[in-house]
């Protein structure tokens, strides 16, 4: 059974891969390794069949005893938080910057077989050196790193080469995109997004006219993968996707929040940066899916504001059905994530419900028949009692702290999309409040009415 090793598995772009090799730990033996231990991503990776160990790349014992018998791994692990200037830069940061760049990755280099496959992450930050502006560097272009990251970066591109050990090595442009918990906020078009959801203005330093190259998380983490299936073997790849200016990406932000200023200034900027030729990783067969647009969009729409829902019921009805002779696809979109599901059978003439939920949303797709939603909101007490016909294929959403009875008109069989808990034995105490909407003689007006 083939072995793959992730380090710094639980960050930015190593989680990112994880969703991708997550449907195939039923027959890969993967071995996540981060020093950081967050609860929730840990508890996803062990769910999906991952086996996980928190532990540093410093650590050389364990780090031997993991990656002895490695097929291939993913070395993300290193220090991210780094000093953007000589100012920024001390001591102490400088020393955890080389031990766990230089030192980590030589502890990992000197365990790994002849037969492993390591597939590293450089920077396009080693030519940050540059005096003058220069566009589509190819992988022969000379590093100038001046910082220490990108000289960390640049040492342990020749630590590897030198190494003659199987290797595949991506100079990473500038990475963005929403990921989960665990976004890089400190990346410009991240930043850019976030301010701009939050309606703060952008100022462009020097008018934005220093060029980018940029490249969505998610293709970072797709071509790590695609390096590991394919023969590339002893090779440095740019890994970058497209090439804007600083207000080519203030204007797409601008673009989606439109009441934002974008203000330029006049200050000094030592160059107009540069930008990465990808067309020897592109000779190789891989394609970018991904771009900056669709990314700022998803980004200010998820972390802008969102009006409060006036209704206490709405209906989610199924949106880009798929027909063909076999019959049809539906599809549904939720607005937070499921981890439970119930499958209830109902009788013509019964009630369910009769309760409300303190904190979760109700979420019933109808599969079969037809019910009579009745509800009430419990945070008005002068509310009117409600209806509404729900049918077959309606997703029937009902706010937290809404009373709600379900009268069923015909047999029906009905999915509870649930987030969070609904264990039985907490029924009246945490999730689920018995509050008594429908008595007898309400359901059988209900039923009359109906009928």
């Amino acid at each position: 059974m083939q072995k793959i090793v992730i380090t710094g598995g639980l960050g930015y772009i190593g989680f990112e891969l994880c969703k991708l090799y997550s449907g195939e730990t039923r027959y890969k033996n993967i071995y996540v390794l981060d020093d950081k231990f967050y609860s929730s991503r840990v508890k996803q990776l062990l769910d999906w069949g991952f086996k996980f160990k928190q532990t540093s790349v410093t650590n050389q014992k364990q780090i031997e005893e993991i990656l002895s018998n490695a097929d291939i791994v993913h070395h993300f692990s290193g220090i991210t938080d780094v000093p953007r200037t000589s100012s920024e830069s001390s001591e102490n940061k400088e020393r955890e910057i080389i031990e766990v760049g230089i030192d980590g990755t030589n502890y990992i280099l000197n365990s790994i077989s002849n037969k492993c496959k390591l597939i590293f992450p450089s920077t396009h930050v080693i030519f940050e050196g540059l005096k003058e502006t220069q566009f589509n560097i190819t992988e022969k272009s000379e590093p100038c790193p001046t910082l220490s990251y990108s000289k960390v970066k640049y040492q342990n591109e020749l630590d590897i080469i030198n190494s003659n050990k199987n290797y595949v090595i991506f100079r990473l442009a500038s990475v963005y995109g929403l990921s989960d918990d665990n976004t890089r906020l400190n990346i410009m078009p991240n930043l850019f997004s976030k301010m701009a959801a939050q309606n703060n203005n952008l100022k462009l330093f020097a008018g934005g006219k220093q060029y980018k190259s940029l490249v969505s998380v998610v293709d970072v983490a797709r071509a790590f993968k695609f390096a590991a299936e394919s023969s590339m073997s002893k090779e440095i790849f740019n890994l970058s996707n497209e090439n804007l200016t600083v207000k080519d990406v203030a204007t797409i932000c601008k673009k989606y929040k439109p009441e934002i200023e974008l203000i330029e200034t006049n200050d000094e900027i030592p160059n107009l940066g540069y930008t990465l030729n990808n067309s020897k990783l592109l000779e190789k067969g891989f394609t970018f899916l991904y771009n900056i647009n669709d990314s700022i969009k998803q980004m200010i729409e998820a972390w802008s504001e969102k009006e409060k829902l006036s209704d206490l019921e709405f209906i989610i009805n199924s949106g880009n059905d798929y027909v063909d002779n076999r019959g049809k696809i539906t599809n549904y979109e939720l607005t937070e994530p499921i981890n439970l599901i119930g499958y209830i059978e109902s009788k013509k003439g019964t009630i369910r419900a009769n309760h409300y939920h303190p904190i979760q949303e109700q979420k019933c797709l109808l599969i079969k028949g037809k019910y009579v939603s009745v509800i009430k909101d419990l945070s008005n007490s002068t509310s009117n009692v409600q209806t509404k016909i729900i049918n077959e294929g309606d997703i029937a959403v009902i706010q937290p702290n809404v009373a709600h009875t379900m009268v069923f008109l015909e047999d029906s069989i009905f999915l509870n999309l649930v987030r969070g808990d609904r264990n039985h034995e907490n029924y009246g105490v945490t999730h689920t409040i018995p509050y008594k909407l429908v008595d007898d003689v309400l359901k059988e007006k209900i039923l009359h009415q109906y009928s």
